[in-house]
């Protein structure tokens, strides 16, 4: 199918012309000469390529541009035709967007030499569009498969962590080193909950649909919590796990439970890289008037070159990162409440996370 070139231009001679060179060259050529008529085509049917004078009966050939909403990003490209050796003229037409200009008179060998190039360039942007809209679509398709499997694994997975606290509950096993490991499957189940939790949110996120529900939240009885699902964990490995919840920070307005999972997520990373017979800390504090959440590790530190890009999802490449999955949703939830959340060093070494939050007074 041949390219269909629209031109706006008011001269009889010139249109002429150029319609005889165009349909000559192979191309469906338009013609007409007013604003408002290149408006009616424009309309019914876009062009491979717009040529417009700068200077029409009932217009500027810039402000019609404009009209059209054409610019660099736009579907179609166009040139102008102009007589003026103004350079200003000419850098207000390159300031449009215009790929080209053409100054009157015209050789037929330079218009058809231009409307080629310009043409195989629209051509290969379509292209490389078409491939990144390719791209979206099998990166979506890729995620809601993702968002599909992790929510089907979710349900036998409750059920499971159902079952062994029930067996708990009822005193099915009475043996204290076989409800031990009752309490060790219970605890792994949970971790694996709060990780597709984590990577079914990351997806929401990345679609704008992770909302925090702010409500007022009791400080010491989410870090009690923490302490409770880390306790065996920490007993296995024998690293301690300090919690402290300063007297101005007991109550505050925030989601609890996007709360509770960044510092879960912060504590399994401080965990994961502590040693035997050390401290894994985790504070809760005003900074200024707003909420800081801090945890604190002695382990081998974040390199300096890797401390923001731990943070990306599936990053790997050091040990500290893991799957990519847990830093990766601290951020994320960390921005879906506003706030900020980097890692530092620890004097004598080790990492510190830190999470800054806004302040939100109290719902009245």
């Amino acid at each position: 199918m041949p390219h269909k070139i629209l031109i706006v231009e008011d001269d009889p001679c010139i249109q002429g012309y150029a319609k005889t060179v165009l349909e000559n060259a192979g191309y469906t050529a338009v013609i007409c000469g007013t604003a408002s008529e290149a408006r009616k085509f424009f309309s019914a049917g876009r062009p491979d390529l717009l040529i417009v004078d700068i200077g029409l009966p009932d217009g500027n050939g810039l402000d019609l541009v404009r009209e059209l909403n054409l610019g660099p990003e736009g579907e179609v490209p166009f040139m102008f035709l102009t007589a003026s050796g103004d350079i200003q003229t000419r850098l207000e037409c390159f300031r449009l967007g215009a790929m080209d200009y053409i100054p009157k008179p015209f050789a037929v060998e330079e218009l058809l030499a231009r409307i080629q190039v310009h043409l195989k360039l629209k051509a290969s942007r379509d292209k490389l569009s078409r491939r990144n809209y390719e791209l979206e679509l099998r990166n979506r398709a890729r995620q809601d498969l993702t968002d599909m499997i992790v929510h089907d694994l979710k349900a036998p997975l409750t059920s499971i962590k159902g079952t062994l606290q029930l067996a708990m509950k009822h005193g099915l096993i009475s043996d204290a080193a076989y409800q031990n490991l009752l309490a060790s499957a219970g605890t792994a189940a949970d971790f694996m909950l709060l990780m597709l939790n984590d990577l079914l949110d990351i997806g929401q996120a990345e679609q704008a649909r992770l909302a925090p529900e702010i409500a007022s939240t009791n400080m010491e009885i989410l870090l009690s919590k923490i302490q409770t699902l880390f306790q065996g964990h920490c007993r296995a490995r024998e690293v301690n796990l300090k919690i402290r919840v300063a007297p101005e920070a007991a109550i505050l307005q925030t989601d609890a439970n996007l709360v509770f999972r960044i510092l879960v997520n912060l504590v399994s990373n401080a965990l994961k890289f502590s040693s035997r017979g050390q401290t894994v800390s985790v504070e809760a504090t005003l900074n200024n008037g707003q909420p800081r959440f801090a945890v604190c590790d002695h382990g081998p530190g974040v390199p300096n070159g890797r401390k923001t890009q731990i943070f990306d999802k599936y990053t790997t490449g050091t040990p500290r990162e893991g799957t990519g999955i847990g830093l990766a949703f601290c951020r994320i939830a960390t921005q879906a409440l506003k706030g900020t959340i980097r890692v530092e060093d620890q004097p004598g070494g080790g990492s510190l996370f830190i999470v800054d939050l806004p302040a939100i007074p109290p719902s009245a």
